[in-house]
């Protein structure tokens, strides 16, 4: 397949076997403009652990794009991909070439928070596990799908490249320090990638959500109110009571952002962190003691 005769862009999304998740949102959000969409997750076996937070599953991951294949008139790709693992990864985009031809889009959506623990008491390999998936897995995909993303930019004009950070790169919480560590780590990586790479024609900035609706941010309440021993619904209502429009965000308001950014209309927008926290970061956190 012809990058400059493919019917419609293509977009690689980690990190989309949650059904609620982000990664599912932006797919469904891509997909209303046409976009086809290779849809990757580790598609880790569940854990048994009360309190660890579920990742995205394979058989989600397939029902997605076959729900995507159905409503949408473009092609989709479902693949298990680790993307700390660089055979993987290269496996990944010769699948892509193969399928595709072309590739106009990447969101590095694939995140993990692991042991969550003052930073005295952290296990070295959960702070390990999160940078190794939140910041070395992005620069991972990212490097293997260079050479394809300019490729197609150089018969398209253009291309994106979208990396999911969160607002703890910019307001970290205790307990989280390897996680708000990783997402700094990507603001800092989009900021210089988005450097050498403008003279392709390709963007690339990065979105830091805050308060999302999602199975892994309930996770995070949940053990937030083991921290504070308060009920869980009381820590609920605290966080939504630190957000100036007075509710959590809906994954669908970052995808709305991510097709922004993919569209001719965001193309002289490169290098940014764009918060999309409903004014959460204006609020002066409580924290717990």
């Amino acid at each position: 397949m012809n990058p400059t005769r493919s019917p419609h862009r293509v977009a690689l999304i980690t990190g989309a076997g949650r059904e609620k998740g982000i990664g599912a949102a932006i797919a469904r959000r891509l997909a209303q403009v046409n976009v086809s969409l290779i849809l990757t997750d580790l598609c880790a076996a569940p854990s048994d652990h009360p309190l660890a937070p579920q990742g995205g599953q394979w058989q989600t991951l397939q029902h997605l794009a076959d729900e995507l294949t159905r409503s949408a008139d473009i092609q989709t790709l479902p693949l298990q991909v680790d993307v700390t693992d660089r055979n993987a990864i290269g496996n990944m985009i010769e699948q892509i070439q193969a399928a595709f031809g072309r590739l106009d889009i990447l969101i590095n959506n694939a995140g993990v928070a692991v042991g969550p623990a003052p930073v005295a008491q952290m296990d070295p390999s959960a702070w390990q596990r999160t940078l190794d998936v939140n910041l070395t897995g992005t620069f991972y995909v990212t490097q293997a799908a260079l050479p394809m993303l300019i490729q197609t930019a150089s018969q398209t004009g253009r291309g994106r490249i979208i990396n999911m950070a969160s607002l703890a790169a910019t307001h970290p919480k205790p307990f989280l320090a390897a996680y708000a560590a990783s997402k700094a780590g990507v603001v800092a990586f989009t900021r210089a990638l988005a450097q050498e790479i403008a003279q392709f024609g390709i963007t690339v900035n990065t979105l830091l959500p805050g308060d999302i609706d999602t199975d892994f941010k309930h996770w995070g309440l949940q053990l937030e109110s083991m921290v504070r021993r308060q009920e869980y619904e009381e820590v609920l209502q605290a966080a939504i009571a630190q957000i100036p429009v007075g509710r959590l965000g809906k994954p669908e308001d970052v995808a709305a952002v991510v097709a922004f950014l993919c569209s001719e209309e965001a193309d002289f927008i490169t290098g940014q962190a764009i918060n999309i926290t409903g004014g959460r970061e204006l609020v002066q956190a409580t924290m717990p003691k």
